[in-house]
């Protein structure tokens, strides 16, 4: 249940953190090629929450394929991370240290270790590994 619960809330997280960040992205755009980083940053968010969306799909259907997604998901956390801190760089030209601060490095480590005590627990679960089986796979799961 705290695992649903968990993917629900993932993709409205990543939403949440893009509306929170609408002032820092107004500030942005006054910067030369300012626009063009606070698009790149968030297409690359908004695919991330899409991804996410998949996954809970995929979580709700009990398709066999959730187990593979979902490591697929924690793999693409730092990802992201990294991709959109690249973006940053190269578009603005600024340098690494104005980006890599060490608060900006907390969130997405505790994110990437909490979600993999999750992809422990989907990997090595009987009760995992026999609800997503391929038999299952287009059930949608009831709530009880």
């Amino acid at each position: 249940m705290l695992l649903a619960i968990g993917q629900a809330l993932s993709p409205l997280r990543t939403l949440v953190a893009l509306g929170s960040s609408s002032d820092g992205y107004q500030q942005l755009m006054t910067l030369p090629n300012g626009t063009l980083a606070v698009y790149g940053e968030v297409a690359l968010l908004l695919a991330f929450a899409v991804f996410q969306v998949v996954v809970f799909v995929a979580m709700l259907r009990r398709s066999y394929r959730f187990k593979q997604l979902f490591l697929y998901q924690w793999f693409a956390i730092p990802m992201v991370f990294l991709l959109n801190t690249a973006w940053i760089l190269a578009v603005l030209g600024i340098p690494v240290s104005q980006v890599l601060t060490r608060n900006a490095l907390i969130a997405p480590v505790v994110t990437f270790a909490l979600t993999g005590i999750w992809v422990a627990y989907v990997y090595k679960s009987v009760r995992v590994r026999n609800t997503f089986t391929e038999g299952a796979s287009g059930q949608v799961a009831n709530a009880s």
